[in-house]
């Protein structure tokens, strides 16, 4: 390989690796725990996807900087200078450059991750570049342009679209669960790519609003010490609050005390250890609930309630954990133990095994949840019949 080829290598690599180090490590706190990046690219996978993607356009507008005879003779150590300066510059404009998009829609939000990809990555391509002064233009630059634009804005709009869906449904599970600031950072990387479907039955902006009012007074409440002498439930009512500002670790310093004897805060106590990656912790206080409360699920609404809660919590650590067959033994288990629930755990299993790649499987769970509780699980699961049948049509008759 020529130094030529060497250093086109180099170029492109540093092209993406610099500037995606720098926007990311600069991304606030919050963000980075919620898995986000700098904005306005949202995610980090997004983030390298543009940049990468940027990278023909990147090329094909170096060369005609080389055909440029003041731009040619500048020393290569000065667009190294320069795509430092860039990557800095991006860093610190990040923040109000996510600011502008906001609410300007996924077309605009696109063409403006697209052209600050771009910038980022151009000092780099044109220090990889070689192109002595004289050399003729390539024919139909226009065309090249194009193509060039093309290969920055196309793949990089289908795969916002997907991460979008992914992390809307992100969204309204952590709603759901009452994670509202953790929700909240999320919601604002939705609104980044110009996401307009709906998280928990609202726009993104709506649930914006919502948090942002909401937010500031939950923030304030967990600022008033808690007395020494503070009954159980002051402390488990804190402990929730907590939760609700993803400050799981003191949250977990309060549940741990009082998790012996009390099934609400054990499986409160078990939540937060998942969200902390405590795994092993958390499945032993799910099962610790599940076992005690299990008998009385028959008679005991409460103890019914307890039961599902913990074989969910359960399959979702093992779902996280990569765990695939403890999902579905969990699953199966709900499933005999608790017929009333018998629909949610048929829709549960049918969700796992279309994801596991079986679809004959999936598609029997699928249609026995819709058919024992048609009001709340056959629009769900006709929603993954239909994902089966976009991909495997042979499965469905």
């Amino acid at each position: 390989m020529s130094t030529s080829e060497l250093r086109l290598v180099a170029g492109c690599v540093l092209a993406v690796a610099v500037p995606a180090a720098a926007l990311h490590l600069s991304a606030p706190d919050p963000r980075l725990a919620a898995g986000l990046t700098a904005p306005p690219f949202g995610w980090p996978r997004l983030l390298v996807a543009h940049l990468v993607a940027a990278l023909p356009l990147g090329l094909i507008a170096a060369q005609w900087v080389r055909s440029i005879p003041d731009a040619n003779r500048a020393t290569r150590g000065v667009w190294v200078a320069v795509g430092l300066a860039a990557a800095g510059a991006g860093a610190v404009s990040s923040p109000g450059l996510g600011e502008a998009v906001a609410g300007a829609g996924a077309v605009a939000a696109l063409v403006l991750r697209a052209l600050l990809a771009v910038g980022l990555v151009l000092p780099w391509c044109v220090w990889a570049t070689d192109r002595p002064p004289g050399t003729p233009n390539a024919p139909r630059p226009g065309l090249r342009f194009a193509l060039g634009a093309g290969i920055a804005l196309v793949p990089c709009g289908l795969y916002a679209e997907a991460v979008v869906a992914a992390r809307t449904e992100h969204a309204s599970e952590l709603l759901g669960r009452e994670r509202l600031a953790r929700a909240d950072v999320i919601v604002g990387g939705l609104i980044e790519l110009g996401s307009e479907l709906p998280v928990g039955g609202r726009s993104p902006a709506e649930v914006r609003d919502a948090l942002a009012a909401a937010l500031p007074r939950l923030r304030q409440a967990a600022e008033w010490p808690l007395p020494a002498a503070a009954p159980p439930a002051a402390r488990l009512n804190r402990a929730v609050l907590l939760v609700r500002l993803d400050r799981s670790s003191e949250a977990a310093g309060l549940l741990e005390p009082l998790a012996v004897g009390n099934d609400t805060a054990a499986l409160l106590l078990a939540t937060v250890y998942r969200d902390l990656g405590r795994w092993a912790e958390s499945d032993a206080l799910f099962s610790r609930v599940l076992d005690a409360a299990l008998p009385r699920a028959a008679g005991d609404p409460a103890a019914l309630a307890a039961c599902q809660t913990a074989i969910d919590g359960l399959a979702f650590n093992a779902r996280e954990d990569r765990r695939p067959a403890d999902v579905e033994r969990v699953l199966v288990l709900g499933l005999g133990a608790l017929p009333s629930r018998a629909a949610y755990f048929h829709l549960q299993l049918g969700r796992h095994h279309a994801d596991g790649g079986r679809p004959f499987r999936a598609v029997e769970h699928l249609r026995e949840a819709a058919r024992l509780d048609p009001e709340r699980c056959a629009g769900p699961a006709e929603k993954v019949l239909g994902a089966i049948r976009s991909s495997t049509p042979a499965c469905l008759p």
